[in-house]
């Protein structure tokens, strides 16, 4: 007898059959396949009356998905949809990500008894704490695709950030003078902001304005500190995820206290000459409580999320996050670890790439799990591809021995960035305090980088979220060499703000037929100019419309060109030739770009002009766009002449406002003559 062919099933096999039934009743095994596999280890050690935090995946967003779409102006501020035009079509701003959940099946969940904890309309899912009969009940509703562990993490005891520093005695130094050569008094903060050369971007009056930045942390418990009393003046928002009201203050029955969040909204955006002055003391800001400091409760990941999600419904351009997630208990599957860290895995790294994906800048520390020679050691959610994930340095710009490290599972480098993380001096917490005091940890360091990004948004609020990152790991001190410990390196203010601010193109240009060589003037009319890189394939950085005046000059404003030198100049018109400048060009200083295509010949590649009197301009004809100027741009115009057609046309190269014999005999001769567009 062959016992292998009547017993088939390993002994483990039956012992999972027996515990799922055991767990979900036999009637209700068919829905088993709803629940994730860690929810179902966890299941198998927790009692039949412990609740378990839990994600809820929904089946839809219900009949009106395609009005809803149409009209985000429902559950979007006008500042987040125009936010989402830097990085999304005009006709695409909204996905079915922002759309907010099916009310009846949240109904349906709250009338079965569940407590709705967080929403989250990215992922159509809710988290709550549900028993094991609950769940059961759960996964038994046809709109439920899916029930899984919300993960945690719990800090540890010994986390650098955790211990507490000397109060910082003396007197407020308001209004004090100190030896730098600023306009501002950085007082016991110049060190730390000197180090990121920040204070010359805020001499050259880029100080984070127009800028809305959300910070997230574990509470403010000293929002009267008098380095706060210009955020409160312009007024913000509150709201705290871990106990559900709009006080992120301490309060007392509630969860959780407020001194490390006050600490870091202090070095983003404090603001008291003779003490403290951080990167963005003009912009405006948004706090959310998402961490629940006792000592017994893990962080979770869905208060990250659904603050990501509020953060992005108000507008915010940057969200800072001192938290970080990772490590509960070794191989624990309420948490994760380090090789999860693959920038695609965790939720809460989806979720802030998601955030990226709308147009936020998204800062996040890299974590105070120190080196391993083998592996990284980051915390979720920086190890996403979008994420600015920040490390700490000493004052001697060196790696603090505490700060994580990369690679990423998946080989990216990480950290990207770093900044001070060492000594920083802080705002003091607790209610009423007036001083200051110091701190260390990649807490610190994320909060001056986040300060950072609303500078060079100041510059230039144009840039997308993956464009501020280039222009961070680009100007920062080790770019030449990017390694898994301090990433691209120290983050350098000024010099990614000189590369971030908008550009000038002072352009003059004549076009055949449009030029008169007895007045030396012509008729006005539109060109786009791009901008193209100076290696092959000469891809395209930038573009710009302008309205040429009849002595040919025209202004071009760039705001999406990152640096200031190696740009080719390609012009476009509706019926002109396409014509490069002879190399490439750079901008000056103020971001200046002065070009002048009627001096000479040699100003366009290949030498490819026409001399008209003195000037040179550019050929016309080239009404099927295609490089040429062939038979088909001559039959074009010819048949346009022959129905006498008038008004604003391409076929009208002389700007006469009418095709005619001269439009005919001027495209004639250039395709006689094979004249072509001639590129690097």
């Amino acid at each position: 007898m062959n016992i292998k062919k009547l017993f088939p099933l390993s002994l483990f096999s039956i012992v999972s059959f027996f515990t799922l039934v055991a767990l979900l009743g036999s009637n209700n095994f068919s829905n088993q396949h709803k629940l994730g596999k860690n929810l179902l280890s966890e299941m198998n050690v927790s009692s039949n009356d412990e609740k378990i935090l839990v994600w809820i995946n929904l089946s839809d967003k219900g009949s009106n998905v395609n009005y809803m779409l149409s009209h985000p102006e429902l559950y979007l501020t006008q500042k987040a949809i125009d936010r989402r035009k830097k990085v999304k079509p005009a006709n695409a701003l909204v996905d079915v990500t922002d759309l907010p959940l099916n009310n009846v099946y949240v109904s349906g969940l709250k009338s079965s008894g569940i407590e709705i904890k967080n929403k989250s309309k990215w992922f159509n899912r809710v988290s709550c704490y549900a028993t094991k009969i609950q769940i059961e009940q759960i996964i038994n509703k046809d709109y439920v695709n899916r029930v899984d562990l919300v993960m945690k993490f719990k800090k540890s005891a010994d986390d650098i950030e955790f211990k507490k520093s000397d109060y910082i005695t003396g007197q407020d130094n308001n209004g004090s003078t100190n030896n730098a050569n600023y306009v501002l008094n950085y007082g016991s903060s110049l060190s730390q902001m000197e180090l990121i050369n920040a204070p010359v971007a805020h001499d050259s009056g880029y100080k984070g304005q127009g800028v809305l930045i959300a910070s997230f942390d574990a509470g403010f418990d000293n929002l009267q500190h008098p380095s706060f009393d210009s955020i409160r003046a312009r007024g913000l928002r509150t709201y705290d995820f871990v106990n559900h009201d709009t006080n992120v203050a301490n309060q007392s029955g509630q969860m959780g206290e407020g001194s490390h969040g006050t600490a870091t909204l202090s070095l983003v955006g404090g603001y008291r000459p003779g003490n403290l002055i951080s990167p963005a003391f003009r912009s405006r800001y948004i706090l959310a409580k998402t961490e629940n400091t006792d000592s017994e409760t893990p962080l979770e990941e869905d208060n990250w999320i659904a603050a990501a999600e509020w953060a992005d419904s108000l507008g915010a351009d940057i969200i800072t996050s001192s938290l970080g997630y990772i490590g509960m208990d070794q191989g624990s599957v309420r948490s994760y670890d380090w090789t999860w860290m693959n920038g695609d895995s965790c939720i809460i790294t989806i979720g802030a790439d998601l955030a990226v994906n709308k147009g936020i800048v998204v800062c996040n520390s890299a974590g105070n799990e120190g080196f391993h020679s083998t592996h990284n050691t980051l915390v979720a959610p920086s190890d996403g591809d979008s994420v600015i994930c920040v490390s700490s340095v000493n004052s001697n710009k060196n790696r603090s021995s505490f700060s994580s490290v990369g690679l990423s599972v998946d080989g990216r480098i990480k950290p990207d960035v770093c900044a001070l993380g060492n000594g920083n001096i802080v705002a003091q917490s607790g209610a009423g305090s007036t001083g200051y005091s110091s701190g260390s940890g990649t807490s610190f360091s994320c909060p001056m980088t986040a300060g950072v990004c609303a500078i060079i948004l100041s510059a230039n609020y144009n840039l997308t979220p993956m464009q501020v990152r280039q222009l961070l790991t680009q100007t920062a001190d080790s770019s030449f060499a990017p390694s898994r410990r301090r990433g691209w390196g120290l983050i350098n203010t000024w010099e990614a703000v000189k590369l971030a601010k908008i550009k000038n193109l002072n352009l003059t240009l004549f076009i055949e037929g449009l030029y008169n060589s007895v007045s030396d003037s012509m008729i006005r009319d539109t060109v786009r100019v791009y901008l193209r890189n100076s290696n092959s394939p000469f891809g395209t950085v930038d573009s710009s419309k302008g309205y040429l005046n009849s002595d040919g000059t025209a202004s071009f404003t760039f705001t999406n060109t990152l640096g200031g030198a190696g740009y080719y100049v390609q012009t476009t018109h509706r019926s002109g030739l396409e014509t490069w400048s002879k190399t490439p060009q750079s901008f000056g200083l103020n971001n200046l770009m002065t070009y002048n295509f009627t001096a000479d010949s040699s100003k366009a590649f290949g030498n490819n002009l026409k001399k008209e009197g003195l000037k040179w301009v550019i050929y016309n004809g080239d009404v099927i766009p295609n490089g040429v100027i062939e038979l088909a741009d001559v039959l074009m115009i010819y048949n346009d002449a022959a129905e006498f057609v008038t008004g604003y046309l391409k076929t009208d190269l002389t700007g006469e406002n009418v095709v005619d014999l001269n439009d005919i005999l001027l495209v004639y001769n250039n395709s006689t003559d094979f004249v072509s567009v001639h590129r690097p």
